[in-house]
């Protein structure tokens, strides 16, 4: 077997063999590896898989998850303490809550525990030691992670014997023990010290976390090798908002991107136990309560999400005879109808280890304990694809064995409570051991416009089961929307299978409770099934739009194949026909050749050129063709190993002339109106009524010139009374059979009972030539649309023939002048030229090179960022539809001289302590030191521009100790000699002497040219731009505000630094103990030492002076009594009075 498979594999051409390199590891490594030891993962295999993922976006995506998670938490817990929500609980059922963030409208979002013969029900059992299939896999040094509540007890029985002593540790530093934690932990790794608790790989690792910060954590773990993780975890429904249920939330998102970036890493989840409650969502899903029970990350695509079954009944073969499920399970699906859950476990009435003791264990129900059937299942088939394949497999591989080889139950097919079935862990292990004889198992990538085909031999006795399965990039994740049903699949991959002209589409869900197949867009895992099946198949994958990346990894299992391969002999195909020719496309058949693809080939008649597309049908239609064309076809035969037969003889057929249909209008009653007349350019029609309430008159026909004006008068007759009427008229000028194309409702007129009307339109350059159909439309008390039936009124079709029409004439502006003429700004006209669609107008200082250039709609526009006192030369052309003119000749204007204004004062009082010691901001860096107060430094100036956001810093010098200072930036932004509450554009504080970062953000209604900026800075709160105060220093520098980055010179980069905060002011003093009982330690920051410390009893007698220079001191008050006491002393800025008590 293995020298045919090689046989076959090396028949490839050069680019298939790079398309099935993954392949060749699957089948020859595979089979080379079925008989040897187990192996188990190691460091180099680790090294392995990870040197496969890019680290940096792994790093960078778990520091994001990481300050997330962080920042929520604290959201969450401040939120929790004012509305007084307990922040971890143990519910009466219990189950352990713990509050983690908080949802956007103030909702808050709990994880909470999802409370097993396990083995038996999966089938895992046929895979341990002692099993049916003699495979001895029992999780040797394999390692599941497990989040949950808490952690697992290290030291219990269990998690020692054959497999090694101490097989659980710790993965995150936490060390909260708890039972639901042990409970999973057991399900997985338990040794089987006690027969019933056995877990489903007894000699596997466990590595252990609580749930806080979970994301970030796994990230971490999947660039250093994860392969499986237990999640028995998630929202507490009963304070979920509706929307929540089945949303492709942020953290649905967030998970699929870390299993996006690291392949080969299977989340697996709890479905939850909200199977009974059917209250907690108030609009489920297609209004049925019992389901839309999903949310969190058990909404994500690409992880398997558990169900929770009963015991199942097993024959002595491993066959499913029957199961059901537990009610208490979570049903889906999500609101964009994706299958979840996606498989289903047994944790009901599970036997596992408990949390109290080394030997405690106890029996629990929930699909937590499914989630690690589960999980320790699919890490034991993880050994077992190392030992078939010499390699681990992509987690997409995995799922898609799991869910491929599941045992169907509920209804048939794939739904919302089983997901694809009860896991099958005996069949999905025989799967991967016949690969290559009874199966197909194939890694594979898909490039950007890239199809794959393969053919296969039924079996004749199983049925045909061919499936595809991929990790896709995380999607748009929904805000707040309830039910929204927008796919969130980003690559969309297809699958079909085909057999001479029959199709066999996959599966898909079409209601909460219903499945159908066709055409699946919001799976990443897709399952064609064909029962009876017999003879050859085609399987083909295809992709829809453009793939995300330009390619996606995709993974292909195939069951119910005979080992033997495909004979495939490529003969040319006969009875070649074409049939149902149009105007655009023509249908192509040809008898099938058995094991093969086409290659289909077409051109014009008479030309040299093929066009070729490739099909696993014997039928093509080709479309996209000329109409009144003469073709010729040919087809081919090919198999996959590059061999192909010849062409066919050619067929010919002809495309049939456009026959454009209009959609049906007309009124319904033409009694009491109708269209009387209709002119435009040669038409002059006078009709009567149509019976009908519509008349063909395309036989009459005017031509129409592009970019020319026409004038259409429309005459209603009244048999009677006079009505209201409503207008409307349309041309085709796409040529397309319809009249909803932009630009082509030409005129309407609201309801009016004027006679006559009309008005005119202009035929748009773009319009094609030639023929089309001008429709005219008459509705009583109403604008009639293009395609209605109406009450009253009449409709009437007319033939227009689009031509060259007149030559444009874009001539040059004339009368230029200027008004509204200040320091910085001018308005500018000109004449109204009738051909111009808009302006250009250029500008200079006179004198100069180099213009500025703007646009213009009408024959008006306004300047600014001018300089003042300076003279300016000005132009402007027009802008037709095919052509510019010349510019204007030159116009002149000078700006008013700058008007001088004066700023109020402002200063500190002293400015020995602290003082302003350096301004950066574009070019301006000054290191300017203590000033006495006030620097004036308006000779500096900065450029900024307005409308974005442009970074500063600020430091604070200091002579002794460092304190409190509050800064504030004021620009004057309109100029006004007055710096006002909103021309504040910095305001924060802080004890940092280091170089600080600040954000001004000019609006971009600010006006251009230089302007005053005030820095202020004042000892202990925040200062008013017109005072003068007791500490700290203010200067003066000059912004020069832009219009435009082309008028900005170079800016410095900037310095980065401290972010300027609102830091709390540093406290001048301390006392500490109060009350006291023997020593009173004080702390006084820059005590007067002239002055000391006195204490006073509550009557203000002195009791005590202390002569001391010393920022720290500790008194002796054990003599004094017993009562509250007064201490005063001074700093070199103030006086501290503070109370403290004696006991």
């Amino acid at each position: 077997m293995l020298n045919k498979e090689f046989s076959i594999i090396f028949k490839q051409t050069k680019n298939e063999m790079n398309t099935f390199f993954t392949k060749l590891n699957l089948l020859a490594i595979g089979c080379l590896f079925l008989a040897s030891s187990a192996m188990a993962q190691t460091n180099q295999q680790r090294a392995k898989i990870t040197n496969q993922y890019n680290k940096q976006v792994l790093s960078e995506l778990e520091q994001t998850f990481s300050t997330k998670a962080k920042k929520e938490k604290e959201e969450a817990i401040k939120m929790a303490q004012q509305k007084g929500w307990e922040v971890k609980m143990t519910l009466k059922d219990g189950r352990y809550a713990e509050l983690q963030k908080v949802t956007p409208s103030g909702e808050p979002i709990y994880y909470i525990t999802y409370n097993v013969d396990a083995a038996e029900s999966t089938r895992t059992n046929w895979l341990n030691s002692g099993g049916g299939l003699g495979l001895n896999l029992n999780g040797d040094n394999m390692t599941a992670h497990v989040w949950d509540g808490g952690l697992a007890r290290a030291s219990h029985q269990e998690y020692d014997g054959a497999g090694g002593s101490n097989r659980f540790s710790v993965g995150d530093g936490s060390s909260t023990l708890n039972f639901h934690a042990a409970h999973v932990t057991g399900t997985i790794i338990a040794s089987g010290v006690q027969a019933a608790a056995k877990g489903m790989a007894p000699h596997a690792n466990a590595v252990g976390y609580d749930w806080n910060s979970d994301l970030s954590e796994a990230t971490n773990a999947a660039a250093n090798g994860m392969l499986v993780s237990n999640h028995s975890y998630g929202y507490r429904g009963d304070q979920l908002p509706d929307w929540y249920f089945g949303a492709y939330i942020a953290e649905s998102r967030d998970w699929d991107n870390l299993m996006y970036n690291s392949p080969y890493y299977m989340m697996v989840v709890a479905a939850g136990n909200d199977g009974n409650q059917n209250s907690y969502n108030g609009s489920p899903l297609g209004g049925n309560s019992s389901f839309d029970k999903l949310s969190g990350h058990s909404t994500a695509k690409n992880n398997l999400v558990v169900a929770n079954a009963q015991d199942a009944n097993i024959d002595s073969n491993g066959n499913l005879i029957g199961v059901s499920i537990n009610s208490s399970s979570s049903e889906g699906p999500t609101d964009d109808y994706r299958i979840k859950p996606d498989i289903t476990g047994n944790g009901t009435g599970v036997y596992s280890t408990y949390e109290s003791s080394n030997s405690a264990y106890n029996s629990i129900t929930g699909t937590s304990m499914a989630s690690p059937n589960v999980a320790g299942s699919i890490l034991v088939l993880q050994e077992h694809a190392n030992n078939v394949f010499g390699n681990y497999v992509r987690a997409a591989t995995l799922k898609g064995i799991v869910l491929h080889t599941a045992d169907d139950a509920g209804i048939t097919g794939p739904d919302a409570v089983w997901g694809w079935g009860l896991m099958n862990a005996k069949r999905a292990a025989e799967t991967m051991t016949g690969a290559g004889d009874i199966s197909r198992i194939e890694e594979l990538t898909l490039n950007n416009g890239q199809s794959y085909s393969m053919t296969v031999e039924s079996d004749g006795t199983s049925p045909l089961l061919a499936s595809i399965s991929w990790t896709d990039q995380g999607g748009t994740a929904n805000t707040g929307t309830t039910n929204l049903s927008t796919p969130v699949l980003v690559n969309d991959l297809d699958i079909r299978v085909t057999k001479n002209s029959t199709t066999y589409s996959p599966y898909r869900l079409t209601g909460v409770n219903s499945n159908s197949k066709g055409d699946n867009n919001v799976d990443p895992f897709e399952r064609v099934d064909i029962n009876n099946a017999s003879g050859s198949y085609t399987i083909t994958v295809t992709h829809k739009g453009s793939l995300a990346s330009g390619s996606q990894d995709f993974s292909l299992v195939v069951t119910g194949v005979s080992g033997e391969p495909v004979v495939c002999d490529a003969t040319t195909p006969t009875s070649f026909s074409a049939s149902n020719v149009g105007s655009n496309s023509v249908d192509l058949n040809w008898d099938a050749v058995t094991g093969t693809t086409y290659d289909v080939r077409y051109r014009v008649s008479g030309t040299s050129s093929w066009t070729t597309e490739s099909t696993s049908s014997s039928s093509l239609t080709l479309t996209g063709l000329s109409s009144t064309t003469q073709y010729e076809a040919q087809v081919r035969s090919k198999c996959s190993d590059g061999t192909s037969s010849a062409y066919s003889s050619s067929v010919s057929f002809t495309t049939t002339e456009v026959q454009l249909v209009y959609c049906d209008s007309n009124g319904n009653n033409v009694s009491d109106e109708y269209i009387g007349r209709v002119q435009l350019g040669s038409i002059d029609n006078a009709s009567g009524a149509a019976s009908s309430g519509y008349a063909d008159f395309t036989s009459q026909s005017t031509d129409l010139g592009k970019g020319d004006a026409s004038t259409i008068t429309i005459t209603p007759e009244w048999t009677g009374t006079v009505y209201n009427e409503g207008y409307s008229v349309w041309i085709d000028y796409n040529q397309d059979g319809d009249f909803t194309d932009a630009g082509e409702q030409v005129w309407t007129q609201s309801a009016t009972s004027n006679t006559p009307v009309g008005g005119s339109f202009t035929v748009p350059s773009g319009a094609l030539s030639g023929n089309t159909t001008m429709r005219v439309s008459m509705k009583y008390n109403g604008i009639p649309t293009s395609c209605e039936s109406f009450s009253y009124g009449e409709v009437e079709d007319y033939t227009v023939n689009i031509t060259t029409g007149t030559p444009e004439v874009c001539t040059v502006p004339s009368s230029l002048s200027v008004s509204s003429i200040g320091e910085n700004t001018a308005t500018l006209s000109w004449s109204s030229e009738s051909a111009a669609n808009d302006y250009t107008v250029r500008i200079r200082e006179n004198g100069t090179s180099s213009w500025s250039t703007l646009s213009a709609s009408s024959n008006s526009t306004g300047v600014s960022g001018l300089a003042a006192d300076t003279q300016y030369e000005w132009q402007v052309r027009s802008n037709c539809s095919s052509s510019n003119s010349n510019y204007s000749s030159s116009d002149l204007f000078t700006t008013d001289a700058p008007v001088a204004v004066t700023y109020c004062d402002a200063s500190g009082d002293d400015s020995s302590y602290e003082w302003i010691q350096r301004i950066v901001l574009g070019s301006i860096d000054n290191t300017s030191g203590d000033n006495g107060g006030y620097g004036d430094f308006t000779n500096q100036v900065a450029n900024v521009q307005r409308g974005t956001s442009t970074s500063m810093n600020v430091q604070a010098g200091f002579s002794g100790s460092s304190y409190t200072e509050y800064w504030s930036v004021w620009i004057d932004l309109n100029q006004d000699g007055t710096f006002s509450s909103g021309e504040r554009l910095v305001n924060g504080s802080s004890s940092s002497s280091n170089l600080l970062s600040a954000t001004l953000n000019i609006p971009s209604t600010a006006l251009t040219g230089n302007t005053r900026m005030r820095v202020m800075m004042k000892y202990n709160a925040q200062g008013t731009p017109c005072e003068t105060f007791n500490y700290g220093e203010v200067e003066d520098y000059t912004v020069n505000i832009t219009n435009s980055t082309s008028s900005m010179v170079a800016m410095t980069n900037d310095l980065g630094g401290e972010t300027l905060g609102n830091e709390r002011n540093i406290a001048t003093y301390s006392l500490y103990p109060n009350p006291a009982q023997d020593k009173l330690n004080v702390n006084i920051k820059n005590i007067d030492a002239s002055k000391g410390i006195q204490i006073y009893s509550s009557n203000g007698v002195l009791v005590r002076s202390i002569k001391t220079d010393k920022e720290v001191n500790a008194i002796d008050v054990s003599t004094l009594e017993k009562g509250m006491y007064i201490l005063k002393a001074n700093t070199v800025k103030e006086t501290v009075n503070a109370n403290f008590i004696v006991r």
